[in-house]
């Protein structure tokens, strides 16, 4: 089990190989992953040295929450698709100015500086894409599944929900050089490749999902999106757009008032607050988003929190219960490790761990990329339709090659 997390430009990186053990989403695993924490704290200005690191899928959910069990996937069911989490007993940080810092047991940080001088003997730049798409959602199953959520809404049994389709690319070769080619043309904020048994993950993730920090949880969901404008201009005229927009806007509002619900079940009364909804520029598209913070309980950790979230509040819907049994009748495969957490928890319990949107799940030479959005009251299936496309084409134009 091997994991890079990329800050991406001007980012702290973090990489760690070599899982002593290896924790899958089941029941009671809270309990399993809980004992396997240390509580030794890292070295001062580090954030993770040892602890547990890796994926936890959208669908295991189900061990937490009140979710359906997934169904086999009409087109195969894939490995680890409830997640995997590896004990690890230390770490490469690379910081901003280009310092490593290899950090653990004696034994890995000799092992690090023979990996770290192999990998610089045979970096390279990425060759390019040559994967082909074989298959789409299809365009009008994904239209009747919007106006099949807006009738909920209409009813008054839904107020949002996050609908997904999915795309599979074949020919995909490295996952890792994949993720290199992507990562050139989106640096995410939370981005990065694991290699997790048979399965490889790559995230170009910009959503943070939980950080918990001495007690201090911070959640920031995303929610409304806009492209980039050939010009500044243009893509200033479009940002203020989304400012704006009321349909964008309620969306966030919804989430945000449900991450604080979530967030209250093991904070402080009185400690759970939003911050200012802000408008952000990517290097493919913008998004508004919205802080969320509180003080956890004490006696509370990092796993009493990711239980009282999952799955992230932004990629299910409201009220969460009833959005996911939506999500389950009208998205016709699993999701995986899409709409999950990816990230760390470390050996003193304090966590940081993204919400894993824009990720490709790569197995035997083909990759999954599953686009969604939210849907609210005022949606319109076509625009739906259009903005999951816009999402997909840094997969896409990564895997393939085509712009």
């Amino acid at each position: 089990m091997s994991l890079w997390f990329d800050g991406g430009p001007g980012g702290r990186s973090v990489l760690c190989w070599g899982a002593q053990e290896v924790i899958r989403p089941q029941p009671g695993w809270l309990t399993t992953a809980r004992a396997a924490l240390s509580g030794e704290p890292p070295p001062a200005g580090l954030s993770f040295v040892g602890g547990l690191a890796g994926f936890v899928g959208y669908e295991a959910g189900r061990f937490t929450e009140v979710q359906p069990a997934p169904r086999p996937d009409p087109r195969g069911d894939w490995p680890e698709g409830d997640g995997a989490l590896g004990r690890f007993e230390g770490a490469v940080t690379i910081e901003p100015d280009g310092r490593v810092i290899a950090a653990g047991s004696a034994a890995f940080v000799a092992e690090a500086a023979g990996v770290l001088k192999l990998a610089q003997a045979h970096e390279a730049p990425p060759p390019p894409g040559r994967a082909t798409l074989i298959h789409e959602g299809d365009a009008d199953q994904y239209r009747d599944g919007v106006r099949a959520v807006l009738e909920q809404i209409a009813e008054g049994a839904l107020y949002q929900v996050n609908l997904a389709r999915r795309l599979t690319f074949g020919g995909v070769g490295s996952a890792l050089q994949a993720y290199r080619r992507a990562r050139a043309l989106n640096p995410a904020p939370f981005g990065g490749w694991a290699r997790l048994g048979e399965l490889e993950l790559c995230s170009l993730s910009p959503e943070l999902f939980l950080r918990l920090q001495g007690g201090v949880v911070e959640s920031r969901p995303i929610k409304g999106t806009r492209p980039l404008g050939a010009t500044d201009s243009e893509t200033a005229a479009l940002m203020a757009e989304l400012e704006v927009d009321p349909k964008e806007r309620a969306e966030l509002t919804m989430i945000v008032d449900l991450v604080r619900n979530d967030l209250g079940r093991v904070c402080a009364p009185g400690s759970v607050r939003a911050g200012p909804r802000q408008i952000s520029a990517l290097p493919t598209l913008s998004h508004a988003a919205q802080s969320v913070f509180g003080q956890l309980k004490p006696g509370g950790d990092a796993l009493d929190l990711l239980a009282a979230s999952f799955p992230p509040g932004s990629v299910t819907g409201a009220p969460k219960v009833a959005a996911m049994a939506t999500i389950f009748a009208l998205e016709e495969q699993p999701r995986g490790a899409y709409c999950g957490a990816w990230g760390f928890i470390n050996d003193a319990g304090d966590a940081a761990l993204a919400v894993s949107i824009r990720v490709a799940q790569v197995y035997e030479d083909q990759a999954r990329v599953h686009v969604g959005c939210g849907l609210v009251a005022d949606s319109n299936p076509d625009r739906e339709l259009e903005e999951t496309t816009l999402k997909a084409q840094a997969w896409r134009r990564a895997l393939t090659g085509a712009g």
